[in-house]
């Protein structure tokens, strides 16, 4: 049987432009986006069973462990998700991790950025991420609207 469902993973490193393109691809094809960054830190701040595992590795420094991070983006995938198409963004990161996602689903498409090291230095350089809202800005790409001091609500 054939799936009409569109499901894919869109890869590459910090900075490659793997947000931009999902927001393109979420915005022309109607995928729902899944960022496993974005599940973490809502799992975080609503003091969920998760999310306070989570930010025990965060607060050290360390990255969420594969375990934690294949369970939230599995559960979301199964509960929310089951007859969507969707675009997953920073998930899979390792091998366990794809591992665990290829016994659950069928992907249709793996887009992989290959982005000069460069190129992502410049672009890490200027990012800015809004505390209160996690949007990202860039002082040269995409500067916020306002005028801001790095003092303010930034990282």
């Amino acid at each position: 049987m054939i799936s009409r469902l569109f499901r894919t993973v869109i890869m590459g490193p910090p900075g490659s432009g793997k947000g931009t393109i999902s927001s393109r691809m979420v915005r022309d094809f109607a995928f729902r986006h899944i960022s496993s960054g974005d599940l973490l830190r809502a799992q975080i701040r609503d003091g969920t069973i998760i999310g306070v595992q989570a930010s025990h590795y965060i607060e050290r420094g360390e990255l969420v462990p594969d375990d934690l991070v294949v369970q939230l983006v599995l559960a979301e995938l199964h509960s929310h998700l089951k007859g969507d198409n969707w675009l997953l963004d920073g998930f899979p990161r390792t091998v366990l991790q794809a591992e665990a996602l290829k016994e659950s689903f069928s992907l249709s498409c793996v887009l992989n950025l290959n982005v000069p090291e460069e190129v992502i230095i410049d672009r890490i350089k200027g990012r800015w991420v809004h505390a209160e809202s996690g949007r990202t800005y860039h002082t040269e790409f995409n500067p916020p609207k306002v005028p801001v001091s790095i003092k303010q609500s930034f990282t």
